[in-house]
C-alpha cells in the first residue's frame, strides 16, 4: 500500500511538471515600438514589435506576421524580421489603397494578438480599398461587355445576311413567275385544214360528169325526135 502510494505521488508530481510549462505558456502579449501618428497608402512603413509571455517576458517565436484585412476581404500579410533584442521583431508594411482595415500579430503557437481597426488614408490620386474595388469591377464589367460586342456584332451580321439572301430567293421567286405570265400567250386562230376524205374530194367531179351526161342525153333525145319527125 506504501509502494502504491509513493507510485501516485510520483505519477502526480511528474503530470505536474510536464503541465506546468503547458499552461504558464498559453498567451502572449504584442507591443508596438512606436506608431507612426498615420498611415498612408501607397507608403512603406517599418513597425517594431515585442512579444511577451504573460505580457512580461520577451519570448522569440518560430514564425510572426501582421496581417490586415481590407472591408473588401482582401488580406495583406506582412512577415516579421527578429531584430535586436529577444522576443523583438520588425515587419515593413504596405497598404495599396486607403480604407479601414481589420489587423492582427500572430505570435507562433501562441494566440493572435488582435489589435483591432486601423485606417488607412488614401494618398492624393489614389482611392480608398472600396472605391478600388468597385472601379475594378467596373472595369471587368466594361471588359466583359466590349468581349461580348464581337459576338453581338457578328450575330447581327448573320441575320442581315440571312434577310438579304431571303429577300434575293424571294425576287427570283417573283422574277420567274413573272416571265412564265409572259410566255403563256392567246391560242391563235387554228388553220384551215382540207379535208382528207376521198369521196368529199370526188363529189364535185362527179356532178359535173352527171350535169356532161344528162345534157348529152338530152341533146341525143332531140335529135332522136327530129330525125322521126322528119321521117315521118
Amino acid at each position: 500500500m506504501r509502494r502504491l502510494t509513493l507510485v501516485l505521488a510520483s505519477l502526480a508530481f511528474v503530470l505536474a511538471t510536464l503541465v506546468t510549462p503547458a499552461l504558464a505558456g498559453g498567451w502572449a502579449v504584442t507591443t508596438f515600438d512606436d506608431m507612426p501618428g498615420q498611415i498612408v497608402s501607397g507608403k512603406e512603413y517599418a513597425l517594431g514589435y515585442t512579444i511577451r509571455q504573460h505580457g512580461q517576458t520577451p519570448i522569440n517565436v518560430d514564425k510572426t506576421e501582421i496581417l490586415a484585412v481590407a472591408a473588401s476581404g482582401r488580406t495583406l500579410s506582412f512577415p516579421g524580421k527578429s531584430q535586436g533584442a529577444v522576443g523583438h521583431y520588425v515587419a515593413t508594411v504596405f497598404f495599396p489603397a486607403g480604407g479601414t482595415y481589420t489587423w492582427q500579430v500572430t505570435q507562433g503557437a501562441f494566440a493572435p494578438q488582435y489589435l483591432g481597426k486601423i485606417t488607412i488614408l488614401a494618398a492624393a490620386g489614389t482611392t480608398s480599398d472600396d472605391k478600388k474595388v468597385a472601379a475594378d469591377k467596373t472595369a471587368a464589367d466594361k471588359a466583359a461587355a466590349d468581349k461580348a460586342l464581337p459576338a453581338d456584332k457578328a450575330a447581327a451580321l448573320d441575320k442581315a445576311a440571312a434577310l438579304e439572301k431571303d429577300a434575293i430567293a424571294g425576287k427570283a421567286a417573283a422574277e420567274k413567275a413573272a416571265g412564265v405570265s409572259n410566255a403563256v400567250t392567246a391560242p391563235a386562230s387554228a388553220p384551215v385544214t382540207q379535208s382528207s376524205d376521198p369521196l368529199k374530194s370526188a363529189l364535185p367531179f362527179a356532178a359535173a360528169a352527171a350535169a356532161a351526161m344528162f345534157i348529152w342525153r338530152l341533146v341525143t333525145m332531140l335529135r332522136a325526135t327530129r330525125r322521126t319527125r322528119a321521117t315521118a
